[in-house]
C-alpha cells in the first residue's frame, strides 16, 4: 500500500506540474531533483521523506541542486539570477528561523513545518500578513526570471517552489474551520496547500515569467532585495 501511495503521489505531482512529457537528457537531473524535493514538503504536517528518516529540511538541498542544474535557455546573466534566487530565499528563511528561535516558536530548524505554524500561533495579524506578503512577493519575484514554461525541469521546480511558498507563508486552512478533528484537519490543510500551489504555479509563474525575464536587471534585483528587507524589518517589530 505504501508503494502504491508513493506511485500515486508521483503521478499527481507530475500531472499538476504539467511535465508529463519526458525531459531531455540535459534536464533529466534537474527534473529528478525537483520531483524529489516535493517529497520533502509537509503537505499535511509531515513530509514523505520522514519515512526515509529525513526531515523537511531536505527540500532546500534538493531544490537547490535542481536550480543549479537548470540550463540558461539563452537568458543573460543566468548564473547570477540563480544565485540571487537562492540567496534571497536563504536570507528570508534565516530571518524567519531567527524569529522562531527568539520567540520560542516550536518546530525543527531548518525544517518547514515550524514556519507554517507561526500564523497558527501568532494569529492572522495585520503585521504578520504584511510580512508574509513581502516575503511571498519577493520570493516569487526572484524565481520568475529563471522560470520557463517550455522546460520540464523548470516547470517541475516551479510547482515544488510554489508549494514550498504556500506551505511556509499561507495560513493553514484548518484555522478557518474551528472544532474539526485532527484527521480531517490534515486532509483540509493538504488539499488547500495543493490547490494554492497549483494556482501560484499556473497563474503567477506561467503568466509573469516572460515579462520578468525580459525586465530583469540589477534594478529589478535591488527592488527585490528591498522587499525582502522590508519584510524582515516588519517581522521583528511583531510583539
Amino acid at each position: 500500500m505504501s508503494i502504491l501511495a508513493f506511485i500515486a503521489y508521483i503521478v499527481i505531482v507530475i500531472t499538476a506540474s504539467g511535465t508529463l512529457r519526458s525531459p531531455n537528457k540535459r534536464d533529466a537531473a534537474a527534473w529528478g531533483f525537483a520531483l524529489l524535493s516535493t517529497f520533502a514538503l509537509p503537505w499535511g504536517g509531515i513530509p514523505l521523506t520522514y519515512y526515509f528518516s529525513a526531515g523537511s529540511w531536505t527540500w532546500f538541498p534538493l531544490a537547490g541542486i535542481s536550480l543549479c542544474v537548470l540550463k540558461s535557455g539563452g537568458r543573460e546573466h543566468f548564473r547570477f539570477r540563480k544565485f540571487f534566487a537562492i540567496a534571497n530565499v536563504m536570507v528570508i528563511m534565516i530571518a524567519v528561523y531567527a524569529y522562531m528561535y527568539e520567540n520560542g516558536i516550536p518546530g525543527d530548524i531548518p525544517g518547514i513545518e515550524g514556519v507554517g505554524t507561526i500564523s497558527s500561533l501568532e494569529g492572522i495579524s495585520k503585521k504578520l500578513t504584511l510580512v508574509y506578503l513581502f516575503f511571498l512577493i519577493s520570493a516569487i519575484a526572484s524565481f520568475l526570471p529563471i522560470y520557463s514554461h517550455s522546460e520540464q525541469a523548470a516547470a517541475m521546480l516551479s510547482f515544488s517552489y510554489s508549494s514550498f511558498l504556500v506551505i511556509a507563508f499561507l495560513p493553514p486552512a484548518r484555522i478557518f474551520f474551528p472544532g474539526i478533528i485532527p484527521k480531517t484537519a490534515i486532509i483540509i490543510d493538504a488539499a488547500a496547500y495543493f490547490m494554492w500551489a497549483l494556482l501560484v504555479h499556473i497563474f503567477i509563474m506561467d503568466t509573469f515569467s516572460k515579462q520578468a525575464a525580459s525586465a530583469w536587471s540589477y534594478s529589478y534585483a535591488a527592488i527585490n532585495t528591498a522587499l525582502t528587507a522590508a519584510g524582515i524589518c516588519f517581522l521583528f517589530t511583531i510583539a
